[in-house]
């Protein structure tokens, strides 16, 4: 199915998937990459549990920074997100947080969590010398952040 996809996709987009830890995740790895000899291959370790690492892209999600092409599958992957963690089949999860992890190479789960808590340090250290009083932090993304921009539009 991969060979498939990666075909009519054509070689110019780039393959990607996830690489479980361990040895198996290993040997998958590479006779994956082999049998998508010719195509542009990245294989990705996965650390942390599939909550944290779905954060990013919830976050990404809730600030509207993701479009989804518009398609006859498109209820059966919001179903899946918006009922993550609780029902049991989430290989969509893994996947869109795994493309954004593709997209954003140098920013691993931890590295997008750190830029957004500076970003928020950022912006209560503003408000404050500019309101002269202290300020709520509100972590990026989060409802109560959103709020507080929609007020301050």
């Amino acid at each position: 199915m991969l060979l498939d996809t990666a075909t009519r996709d054509g070689r110019r987009v780039r393959v990607g998937f996830g690489k479980d830890p361990g040895q198996a995740g290993k040997s998958q790895a590479f006779h994956l990459v082999r049998a998508l000899s010719g195509f542009d291959v990245t294989s990705a370790g996965e650390s942390g549990n599939k909550v944290t690492r779905f954060g990013p892209f919830s976050a990404q999600c809730r600030a509207g920074n993701v479009k989804i092409l518009r398609g006859p599958w498109n209820d059966d992957l919001f179903r899946v997100l918006e009922g993550f963690p609780e029902l049991a089949h989430d290989d969509e999860v893994d996947a869109c947080s795994g493309a954004l992890e593709m997209l954003n190479p140098n920013m691993n789960s931890w590295g997008i969590y750190e830029l957004y808590r500076q970003q928020a340090e950022n912006l209560r250290v503003e408000r404050e010398a500019t309101s002269g009083r202290a300020e709520p932090t509100w972590a990026i993304g989060s409802m109560e952040w959103l709020a507080e921009q929609k007020k301050s539009s």
